[in-house]
């Protein structure tokens, strides 16, 4: 079995120590004097797995949410997911994510929008839920499993807090070809040793293994490569027009880039290219609890 990362490797890859201020920063130049927000106000900074807003109202029709149902946000960010559930689909949302610094910026943006009443952002490890069994009626992860070796106890431990018949969905990138082509930094990770990318046919497995019927699977490529290549477009647009130095991104709207940190250009180039040679694929997982 592949060791698990320590902890602290990965909140390394993720934390910035400013970000809650870069993000207030970001959000006051887009709306100058704007105290309160809405959470469609903020899906240009808060929602940073592949296809951004458009893949997270595609997968939430794959929930088959009802309103009361609970929800596990596995991996949950800086909240905006849990926050477009809570209020498109009238749901109680509980998100789980290593990076402290993320669940603190997840609880301020939701206070921000008004919706904490409906949702709870907690420290901890994805492998190590702390919830008791069949707590939830649904399950969702996106772009997660890129950071976890063990998955089998990753949707072990899902499996056992969600209800029977409860749905788990799967967002992540996942493998097609010879994973010593991939070049680093990448999204997820910064370097090769802190990366468990894997191929579709691996989370097939540990997900039967763990209890789970896959009742759908779509390969996200071609919609990630478009949004990407809109993202980059983005990027440039901005980066010819803001002042230069050190801060200069700090000038640009809120976007992606804020929250992905100083070499995100670099990221999103890497992950792209990948994609376009086919050696990657952002793949989405319907799956039912056995």
């Amino acid at each position: 079995m592949t060791a698990q990362p320590p902890s602290n490797a990965v909140t390394h890859h993720y934390q910035q120590g400013d970000l809650h201020q870069r993000i207030d920063d970001a959000l006051d130049r887009l709306y100058p004097g704007r105290s309160s927000l809405t959470a469609d106000e903020l899906h240009g900074v808060d929602e940073f797995h592949i296809g951004g807003h458009a893949a997270t109202r595609q997968i939430t029709e794959h929930l088959r949410l009802r309103p009361g149902m609970r929800v596990l946000d596995v991996g949950s960010g800086l909240g905006g997911p849990a926050r477009h559930l809570v209020q498109q689909a009238d749901v109680d949302v509980t998100g789980v994510d290593l990076t402290a610094e993320y669940v603190a910026v997840a609880r301020r943006l939701t206070d921000r929008v008004g919706l904490a009443g409906r949702t709870r952002f907690v420290h901890g490890d994805v492998t190590e839920l702390a919830f008791p069994t069949g707590n939830f009626d649904r399950a969702w992860m996106l772009h997660v499993g890129m950071n976890v070796a063990d998955k089998s106890r990753l949707f072990n431990g899902i499996g056992r807090v969600l209800t029977v018949d409860g749905l788990f969905i799967v967002y992540d990138v996942m493998l097609l070809g010879d994973p010593s082509l991939l070049s680093y930094p990448l999204p997820w990770a910064s370097e090769p040793s802190h990366s468990f990318i894997a191929r579709p046919e691996q989370y097939r497995a540990s997900l039967s293994d763990a209890g789970f019927e896959i009742v759908a699977e779509h390969d996200r490529r071609s919609q990630g490569i478009r949004s990407l290549r809109g993202l980059r477009t983005a990027d440039a647009h901005h980066e010819g027009s803001a002042p230069q130095g050190p801060r200069a991104s700090d000038a640009r709207p809120a976007s992606v880039n804020v929250a992905m940190g100083a070499d995100a250009s670099a990221k999103i180039a890497n992950v792209l290219r990948h994609m376009e040679d086919g050696l990657l694929a952002p793949t989405e997982l319907v799956c039912r609890l056995r």
